[in-house]
């Protein structure tokens, strides 16, 4: 990812600069923007040009519109509004990351593209129109208010480390632990450690779920991954576990003698997440799972359950991403 390296004296005639929100680990007080902390729409600097997968075309947007589609594409609108909040300054925190004009690395091939709408590449995002359509005039009337009230108190503000905008990574529903990055994706992050989390206990993911899959269909999931095996030859000791992390999620499995990270074996599969068991029940593979994601970074679920409780969303992001702060897009 590109490290964003911004000047104050180039922005200050663009921009009146953010504040500091205090030391990690201090207690969070209500965040209180100045009249104009961050950038406004229509700055040229804040376009960002997102690969609309729906259309599979590159759409210039303005970043805070941009932000306010993620969030109601990434999180329900009934979630608890420092949640909203803290979604808000996820999702801004990973557009920058991306934008090029803004020195960051894009994740999609297209030139013309920052960032994809694609939430296997990026981030979920739709256009507004898209949602009213989907939502219903009356869903949309309720909901659309609260992600702009969530979205504007957060204007500008984004999540960082070391004086660069964190990889502020997601997921539904951690069942009790959220993961560590290396357990993940095999390399270490300081702010991406697994944190104990009982607060998305009210998600519907928390509790194990059955779900059943044809043995056809597990072969043909494994054939993707380049390991042949028949059907009719998969039993209860075809598939083992090889690694499986401090949290208890799988990380390796191991098909005749061919290694297979876990999340691409959940992903192949279609499972919702690594913390998983399986046994082989006549001509279905049953597995067993809890939690919805790969369960790093910030527990949706559970930030809105650190809502309910009163939490600031100060306080949710500096729990789920430990040593990081949160800071004016233009600070650094």
């Amino acid at each position: 990812m590109g490290v964003l390296r911004v000047k104050r004296l180039f922005y200050a005639a663009l921009f009146i600069l953010g504040v500091y929100l205090g030391l990690p680990g201090s207690p969070a007080a209500p965040y209180q923007p100045p009249a104009q902390a961050g950038p406004r729409p229509g700055d040229p600097l804040l376009t960002i040009r997102v690969y609309y997968a729906a259309e599979g075309k590159a759409v210039a947007v303005d970043l805070e519109e941009y932000v306010k589609g993620v969030v109601a594409s990434e999180m329900p609108a009934s979630f608890g509004a420092e949640a909203l909040k803290a979604q808000a300054i996820v999702a801004r925190t990973n557009a920058v990351r991306k934008m090029r004009i803004l020195g960051g690395t894009s994740s999609v091939p297209d030139k013309n593209a920052d960032i994809s709408s694609d939430y296997r590449v990026d981030q979920a995002w739709n256009p507004v129109e898209v949602l009213r359509e989907r939502w219903g005039a009356v869903t949309f009337w309720l909901d659309w208010p609260k992600i702009e009230k969530a979205c504007e108190e957060t204007r500008g503000i984004i999540l960082v480390s070391g004086g660069s905008p964190c990889e502020a990574v997601f997921h539904s529903t951690c069942a009790g632990h959220t993961e560590a990055a290396r357990d993940v994706w095999g390399r270490d992050v300081p702010y991406l450690q697994s944190v104990a989390c009982t607060f998305c206990q009210h998600s519907p993911y928390y509790k194990a779920q059955t779900v059943t899959v044809p043995l056809e269909r597990v072969s043909a999931s494994l054939a993707s991954l380049g390991v042949s095996v028949p059907a009719s030859t998969i039993s209860n000791g075809t598939i083992g576990v090889s690694q499986v992390s401090p949290t208890g999620r799988v990380k390796e499995v191991v098909v005749n003698g061919e290694k297979i990270r876990g999340l691409e074996f959940r992903m192949a599969l279609g499972l919702k997440s690594t913390l998983v068991s399986w046994s082989v029940r006549g001509q279905n593979a049953v597995f067993q799972v809890r939690g919805y994601g790969h369960g790093a970074g910030m527990c949706q679920y559970g930030a809105d359950g650190m809502a309910r409780q009163g939490r600031t969303f100060q306080e949710i992001l500096s729990y789920y991403y430990p040593g990081t702060r949160v800071a004016g897009i233009f600070d650094e």
